[in-house]
């Protein structure tokens, strides 16, 4: 029961000194019309001053004028492209700035290809391809790739690039200008050296076989390969004619230079024609096993018996055995036995 009562009297004494703590402090803010009605609109966002780092705006604050700046514009010359491997469209002319970053110079490497057509794995492994042609062969080839549907102008087809940016290489070279996804419309050039002996119907040839491995194939990146791959493999064949050619050509120089001597002339070809004969080792074999034969039937029909001495019983009174009588030897088939013994001394009996 007096538990109770305390906390009775202890709540009491709080409550009076809650109240009291109140009284002291300020009134509650107190909304007015105008403001209820702005809140209601939206016009006003409860707590808004209380957000911003300024504080609640004061009455006498007014915002500063901007500075007015007035901005001049004038008029440039249009700043040509920088863009070095910009790709033209797929039915497009090459024209401007293209044909010189096409046939300016002479290429650095054996692939073409300022538009970058090919991705950037593509161009690594076609190049790769590339080198790996010139470590087999003494033709190196450039391939110029284009678009489909792109035309290059009537005055840098293959003959005039190889007059003005290959003019003063002296050894033959291949130009090829190779249009990705049509591959029949690819243009082939073999120029330099002797090269324009070699008939026109074997670089036709030779172009349509590319061209025809390539079309074999759907993605437009293995046509490329299989269309240099191709061609790599009948270029060897263009090398052997090129090398006839070269060899005639030097010849015909040499017998201008020097007198002909008709029998001097047979045996120089009889010699050339049986250096060039390449003879099997099995040939060889069977001429070392001819000869051996040959040494050893020779030695036995020429080589001398030696019959051993057997000593004997003397029969009436004189040697019996191998000590006995003469020897013999028959050399020449064209003398008597008789003319052939050899004679032998009283003091051999």
């Amino acid at each position: 029961m007096m538990n109770v009562w305390l906390r009775f009297i202890v709540g009491v004494v709080l409550g009076a000194t809650s109240l009291s703590m109140a009284a002291k402090l300020p009134p509650l803010p107190v909304w007015n019309d105008l403001d209820k009605t702005r809140i209601k609109e939206g016009e006003m966002v409860v707590g808004m001053a209380l957000l911003t780092a300024a504080g609640p705006k004061k009455e006498d604050d007014t915002p500063e004028r901007e500075q007015e700046v007035e901005v001049i514009i004038e008029a440039v010359d249009a700043k040509p492209s920088l863009d070095l491997h910009k790709r033209l469209e797929e039915n497009s002319n090459i024209s401007g700035v293209h044909l010189e970053h096409y046939f300016g110079k002479k290429p650095e490497g054996y692939l073409v290809d300022p538009q970058q057509i090919l991705s950037m794995q593509e161009r690594i492994d076609f190049k790769y391809a590339l080198d790996l042609h010139m470590e087999e062969s003494e033709l190196p080839i450039y391939v110029y790739l284009f678009d489909a549907a792109q035309k290059v102008p009537e005055g840098y087809l293959p003959q005039k690039v190889y007059d003005t940016v290959f003019k003063e290489n002296k050894d033959p070279i291949v130009i090829v200008y190779y249009y990705i996804g049509a591959p029949e419309r690819s243009d082939f050039l073999l120029a330099g050296g002797v090269s324009d002996r070699v008939p026109e119907w074997q670089v036709k040839e030779l172009l349509w076989n590319a061209a025809h491995k390539a079309r074999e194939k759907s993605d437009v990146f293995d046509q490329l390969d299989g269309f240099v791959g191709q061609l790599s493999m009948r270029l060897f064949w263009v090398e052997e004619i090129l090398r006839e050619m070269i060899v005639e050509s030097v010849t015909s120089i040499v017998g201008q230079q020097s007198p002909s001597n008709s029998k001097t002339d047979k045996l120089v070809g009889m010699l050339d024609s049986a250096a060039e004969v390449e003879v099997p080792p099995l040939v060889y074999w069977v001429a070392g096993g001819v000869l051996l034969v040959g040494i050893a039937g020779v030695w036995f029909l020429r080589r001398k018996l030696y019959f051993p001495e057997c000593p004997s019983p003397c029969r009436i009174g004189g040697e019996v055995g191998a000590k006995s009588g003469g020897v013999l030897s028959y050399r020449n088939r064209h003398k008597p036995p008789s003319m052939q013994r050899e004679q032998l001394g009283k003091d051999f009996f």
